[in-house]
């Protein structure tokens, strides 16, 4: 399939010359002017454009520059015509994003030439960029089964399901896009992506705990209790040795590490391992400490009944002695409150495969 050509220039002589230069080899569409050569390239996008620079009304580089600011004709490449020999008119034309010039008068092969190179180059660093997506793609999934491996090889013996990991992780999504919507200096949105992502490793740390305490249908002892307790900082300590194994910068990864410590934290300062309040508990706990108890409390366990949504809405908005609202930051309960209906869905939608109580 051929390429396609603009030609702009408002001597008629010249994109006839330009034309026949180039007509054999490529499609020619023209333009006498400017505002024509803008017009005509939003109806049928050229693949390049030779652009002349002195022009009335409208000049080349007038024409660059719109092309710039509108952006599906930002990244179509332009070679500038003209007959000036000044250097700072093609130091400021490659500035603004030109590819090359053409001198006048013009040579036959130079121009078919730099038209060929130049469409060649952007059709190779394309190929790379789709190449660097699909690669890209790749590892982000293979990222993401890495986690959700992980996660469920701890959920696991805990005798929860996956359901319980993709409503934390949805439940997860939902909140922090809407916190960080509603305090962006709080949280940005990328950020609130990778809060998502890591969410489901809250409790990697429970490998660690022993399956006597994990299944343990009654009370857990004080010891116990304790030992249970442990799961967030051994969790962190397991991040953080996998943090030391990978190769390059992993920032993303304190995500991880962040959530799997101090979800159980409290913003009044009453939660553990550390006792940490108020701004102290990194973002990404605070996020997922209230999804992990909403989803805790509308969930079957050897130990307790499932709560409706309803009475978990008001356990944490109103507490019951065992969860208060002092436990959450005030930043996230109010985001809570305007979409706990949305967290009800997920829970509609992913619930029925959780144990059921004995």
């Amino acid at each position: 399939m051929k390429h396609t050509v603009l030609v702009v220039d408002d001597a008629e002589i010249n994109l006839i010359m330009l034309k026949e230069i180039v007509g054999s080899d490529y499609i020619v569409l023209t333009a006498s002017n400017g505002q024509d050569a803008i017009t005509l390239m939003k109806n049928e996008l050229p693949d390049i454009v030779l652009l002349d620079i002195n022009m009335p009304d409208i000049n080349g580089f007038d024409v660059l520059q719109r092309m710039k600011e509108t952006p599906e004709l930002a990244n179509v490449l332009v070679i500038f015509v003209t007959a000036e020999t000044e250097t700072y008119l093609e130091e400021k034309g490659l500035d603004m994003g030109a590819v090359d010039y053409v001198h006048k008068p013009y040579k036959e092969k130079i121009i078919r030439y730099k038209i060929r190179n130049h469409l060649e180059l952007k059709a190779y660093r394309d190929s790379l960029e789709d190449l660097v997506q699909v690669r890209t793609q790749q590892l982000v999934a293979s990222h993401e089964a890495i986690i959700t491996s992980m996660s469920l090889l701890a959920e696991q013996r805990d005798k929860v399901t996956g359901d319980h990991l993709t409503r934390i992780k949805i439940s997860t999504q939902l909140l922090a896009n809407k916190l960080a919507q509603a305090y962006p200096q709080l949280l940005s949105q990328s950020d609130a992506q990778q809060i998502a992502l890591y969410s489901p490793l809250h409790d990697v740390g429970k490998i660690a705990i022993p399956d006597a305490i994990l299944g343990k249908p009654g009370k857990l002892s004080q010891d116990e209790y304790e030992i249970m307790k442990s799961h967030t900082s051994k969790g962190g300590s397991i991040l953080r040795e996998t943090n030391t194994i990978l190769v390059g910068s992993n920032r993303e990864l304190q995500f991880a590490i962040d959530i799997s410590e101090g979800h159980h934290e409290r913003f009044d300062g009453t939660g553990y391992p550390m006792g940490l309040a108020g701004e102290s508990i990194p973002i990404a706990a605070r996020v997922v400490a209230l999804v992990d108890v909403y989803d805790a409390l509308r969930s079957a366990r050897p130990y307790k009944e499932a709560f409706s949504h309803e009475e978990s809405h008001r356990i944490i908005t109103v507490g019951d002695g065992r969860t208060m609202p002092g436990h959450f930051d005030p930043r996230v309960l109010d985001i809570y409150n305007t979409m706990q209906a949305d967290l009800d869905n997920v829970c509609n939608a992913y619930m029925g495969k959780e144990p059921k109580t004995s």
